[in-house]
């Protein structure tokens, strides 16, 4: 509509006296816009949910594109577990126990963000003085007693675990006592990166479910 009052404009007005109806035409043009933009906005703005409404159907992400993840860490896990354990014809459902992978992945939680770590260089190795209090303390327990055993299974590593009265210290040091850059790595992994060594986490969650023990007990 602005197209043709310009249009109009430019045919019937002679060229002499436009610069005198300038400011005139660029009102008038001004209003004319506003006037046919002004219903779409007022209707944007006063756009509410009622009962009854329905959406449009949201737009397909593209091929390949769908999300992977079901949910946080625990959630992920969980739901991965049942699906294997869903897929496989000789599940036993009458051992099956998913609680007790719920309550292991509390404890990995615990142990991993809530305890307090102090670490000290020893030969070939590292110190780690883990603590908590209440249900942490018991996780540090749960988690650390068996998981030095894993570590020494697949790495050239060997631990030992000492008891605290709020906790455990765990050691790691290199089998080779000559092996100073081995012993250098473990300094720096630190808690949190021994904890997550190795290919043993995924076969013992699924073990756990199955109910064939390593369940809330122990690591």
């Amino acid at each position: 509509m602005a197209a043709l009052w310009i249009h109009g404009f430019n045919r019937v007005v002679p060229m002499s006296v436009r610069p005198f109806l300038s400011p005139v035409y660029a009102a008038l043009t001004c209003a004319l816009v506003c006037a046919v933009s002004t219903p779409r906005a007022l209707h944007a703005q006063t756009h509410q949910h009622t009962p009854g409404m329905t959406h449009e159907a949201p737009v397909a992400a593209p091929t390949g594109a769908a999300p992977t993840q079901s949910g946080q860490a625990a959630f992920a896990a969980i739901s991965e577990i049942v699906r294997l354990l869903q897929a496989d014809s000789t599940t036993d459902w009458s051992k099956v126990n998913i609680e007790a992978l719920r309550l292991h992945l509390r404890d990995m939680d615990l142990v991993l963000l809530h305890s307090r770590v102090v670490a000290s260089n020893v030969e070939g190795g590292v110190r780690l003085e883990v603590t908590g209090e209440g249900e942490v303390t018991e996780a540090i327990r749960r988690m650390l007693h068996s998981h030095g055993q894993a570590l020494e299974a697949e790495f050239p590593v060997r631990t030992s675990i000492e008891h605290h009265e709020r906790g455990l210290v765990f050691t790691a040091r290199a089998k080779d006592p000559a092996d100073t850059a081995y012993a250098a790595r473990l300094r720096a992994l630190g808690l949190a990166g021994l904890l997550v060594m190795g290919d043993h986490h995924a076969p013992h969650h699924l073990m756990i479910a199955r109910g064939l023990g390593a369940g809330h007990s122990s690591h």
